[in-house]
């Protein structure tokens, strides 16, 4: 097997079946699964959120990326859904599924913190977004499928107007980087908290 290119794996075919066989399997850019598992693996000890229809099956992807001491959130709208992933990731405790409005459960868990959001939702979603960008760890990744840069600038000059809590985006938090072509994604990292240049010794001779 070309390790470049690994292909799903046991779970994520089993998870795909069985989400197939309820009715209930949108259709997920492997790009963007892989994309999932590898932001994943780079994050030891993650906390992991997974929102939106086909929250199961990337989270099946990043299952596979992370770590035993990580841990994943599946959040999802459908109560199909919800009963296929309930049984299909029993055996994982890395792994626990919700059905409930991904808003309102970003509101409940504003206490928590995430290492990667991975938001599958379509259509309208700005407060689903900027709660969720409010929660990222520094260096943590939000990943934002169906939406783009100019969708961006949309959302950041609508949040100018709402409730202060969370703050309004602020660009200058984050690094984004807008994925074209059949993703039609965007990744957004939340900068790494700024460290002090150390200060030459005043001994040091050139």
């Amino acid at each position: 097997m070309n390790r470049l290119d690994r292909k799903p794996g046991a779970t994520c075919l089993r998870v795909r079946v069985a989400l197939e066989a309820a009715g209930c399997a949108p259709a997920i850019a492997p790009e963007v699964a892989r994309l999932a598992r590898a932001l994943a693996a780079s994050k030891p000890a993650g906390t992991f959120l997974c929102i939106g229809a086909g929250a199961g099956e990337v989270g099946a992807w990043i299952l596979e990326g992370m770590d035993h001491a990580s841990g994943l959130v599946v959040l999802v709208q459908d109560a199909r859904e919800a009963a296929v992933l309930g049984r299909e990731l029993d055996g994982d405790l890395r792994a626990s599924v919700h059905l409930q409005d991904a808003a309102r459960f970003l509101t409940d868990v504003r206490a928590h913190r995430f290492d990667l959001i991975v938001d599958l939702s379509e259509g309208s979603r700005s407060e689903v977004m900027r709660v969720g960008l409010a929660l990222l760890r520094a260096g943590g990744a939000y990943l934002a499928t169906h939406f783009d840069g100019r969708r961006l600038e949309r959302f950041a000059r609508s949040t100018r107007d709402a409730d202060p809590d969370p703050p309004p985006f602020d660009p200058e938090e984050f690094e984004t980087a807008p994925l074209g072509g059949r993703l039609d994604s965007l990744l957004v990292v939340r900068r790494a908290e700024p460290t002090r240049p150390k200060r030459r010794s005043s001994s040091h001779t050139r």
